[in-house]
């Protein structure tokens, strides 16, 4: 069993501004390139919903006790996007692997599941 923890960013946006989004991405880059030793990204994924609306989902692999500079660095770059995006929207989740939730609880996670 793979056992890392996952950092889900959710972003959606009228399709009207997907070339705004695109430039707005790029330029955010420049300034705050990847950093790996905070965050791996596993996928970027972009779809649509029945209005037409784009989304976009970034999955992430953060780093053992990165959960709070990965959860910064997001929460800057989509309030970046969102200042040049109009109707962008986000959320942002962290889902912790079974064995990390389990220390939380002051617990150690069973061997075997």
């Amino acid at each position: 069993m793979i056992k890392i923890t996952i950092l889900i960013n959710r972003v959606w946006f009228p399709a009207e501004q997907s070339s705004k989004i695109v430039k707005a991405f790029t330029e955010f880059l420049k300034d705050h390139p990847p950093d790996k030793s905070i965050e791996k990204t596993l996928v970027i994924a972009v779809g649509s919903d029945e209005d037409g609306t784009l989304l976009t989902y970034g999955i992430g692999e953060i780093m053992k006790g990165m959960e709070k500079e990965a959860l910064k660095r997001s929460t800057q770059q989509n309030l970046f996007m969102a200042s040049k995006i109009d109707g962008l929207k986000y959320k942002v989740e962290i889902f912790l692997d079974f064995t990390e939730a389990y220390k939380i609880l002051g617990m150690t996670a069973p061997e075997v599941v």
